[in-house]
């Protein structure tokens, strides 16, 4: 899904990020509820400080606690809070925004990241930091462009890209980017690597 017009900024970050959070709750198992609660989490691990001066609730500490009325007051309270977000009646505040794409899942996440750092002429490259798989990300790169190349085939096809294409052409980007993403961040690591080699020389 492809929020913004090839680079033109028609929709605000913060509709960027609702549509996300709305197509992932229809498309898929997870439940508005759901998402509100992975939301709070997130907020809760990422700034803690912030979430607790914004009545953000904390589920793992609610749960541990035996006052079911303040636990369902607090949900509900909280629920109501992010069904205003994902309506657009309430625009998004920006201390939000790191803990709202955390809690999207999957394919759903990594579209709204290119699709964010698109709009600055970049990609959602993430840095692979400490022990992170690079093996992981390699096999999500070979995923991924065997669906590029797929779809590339199709548009492909009459040896050309032009207006007969349009329908296709908003995944095709999304594709494009998603395997860019993966690629800077296994080139990240590899010069990493050489360049802890030759400061070692």
């Amino acid at each position: 899904m492809n929020m913004s017009n090839s680079g033109q900024q028609s929709i605000s970050r913060d509709q960027v990020l609702v549509a996300h959070a709305a197509e992932m709750i229809a498309r898929t198992g997870f439940s508005q509820d759901d998402f509100a609660q992975a939301l709070s989490s997130h907020l809760h691990r990422l700034i803690p400080e912030k979430a607790t001066s914004k009545d953000v609730p904390d589920f793992k500490l609610l749960a541990k606690g035996n006052d079911s009325e303040t636990f369902l007051r607090s949900s509900g309270a909280w629920l109501r809070r992010v069904g205003r977000w994902l309506s657009g009646e309430v625009d998004l505040p920006s201390w939000l925004e790191e803990a709202w794409v955390d809690a999207l899942e999957g394919d759903f996440q990594e579209h709204c990241l290119n699709e964010l750092a698109s709009r600055h002429g970049l990609t959602g490259a993430r840095a692979l930091i400490g022990d992170a798989n690079p093996v992981g990300v390699f096999g999500a790169l070979v995923a991924r462009l065997g669906n590029t190349v797929s779809l590339g085939s199709e548009i492909l096809a009459d040896g050309r890209i032009d207006i007969e294409d349009l329908d296709k052409l908003p995944e095709f980007v999304d594709r494009l980017r998603s395997v860019e993403a993966r690629c800077s961040e296994l080139r990240s690591r590899a010069e990493s690597v050489l360049h802890q080699v030759n400061t070692s020389l």
